[in-house]
């Protein structure tokens, strides 16, 4: 026996189709260890929320990124970055880094 914590024990099934998979609780979660179709010699682990129905699923993760402008800045704007209403506000370089 090895020292350490047990986070959970799985139980072994059988599919219709002869192959093994494993299944057990973590919490709340329901966790399901799977064969992988492709690669035989790798193990898949799946938790899922066994109250949540599929019309309850949360939408997938999207990365939100601010929008777009029409030259293709990121910006919140009609400027480009450093050029404010004075025209050519930027030209001079300060005496300090000069």
């Amino acid at each position: 026996m090895i020292d350490g914590v047990e986070l959970f024990s799985l139980r072994q099934r059988r599919s219709t189709n002869g192959d093994c998979y494993f299944t057990g609780r973590l919490g709340n979660a329901l966790i399901v260890v799977i064969r992988d179709t492709i690669e035989r010699d790798v193990w898949r682990v799946i938790a899922g929320d066994p109250l949540q129905t599929r019309q309850d699923r949360p939408s997938a993760a999207r990365a939100i990124a601010p929008p777009v402008d029409d030259d293709g800045d990121t910006d919140e704007g009609d400027r480009d970055e450093g050029d404010y209403s004075d025209e050519g506000a930027f030209d001079e370089l300060p005496a300090d880094l000069g």
